[in-house]
């Protein structure tokens, strides 16, 4: 009797395979979404800054993305507060000065802070 249930799993592996494997591609759409929606968050941010960015045609704007994007990504003003953006700047000034680029002037740190601050979170 032991005999005969083993012959009948294996004969039905198959099929028990088959049902495993449509259970697993029926939940995959739901699973991958996360990672579609990460993918497109971060696209957005691949293009043309001054598409993406409010007020991105503007002086401040064009300085904000020459400065700031000449390391990096330029990232959106609402992606942190204005106090935060203040506290970054300040960061960022160090990261100038380790790679050896200029320290921003009195007048593109203002451009910047008034840019940041009009479209900060």
């Amino acid at each position: 009797m032991a005999l005969a249930r083993r012959l009948d799993r294996i004969a039905n592996w198959g099929s028990e395979m088959k049902m495993k494997t449509h259970s697993i591609l029926k939940y995959a759409p739901v699973a991958l979404m996360p990672a579609l929606l990460l993918l497109t968050g971060c696209a957005l941010e691949t293009g043309n800054p001054r598409t993406y960015l409010p007020d991105g045609q503007t002086e401040a704007a064009g300085v904000y993305i020459e400065q700031c994007g000449s390391c990096h990504a330029v990232p959106h003003p609402q992606r942190l507060s204005a106090a935060a953006w203040k506290d970054m700047l300040a960061i960022m000034d160090k990261r100038r000065q380790e790679r050896d680029y200029p320290p921003l002037t009195e007048a593109q740190r203002k451009k910047i802070m008034s840019y940041l601050d009009a479209h900060a979170r």
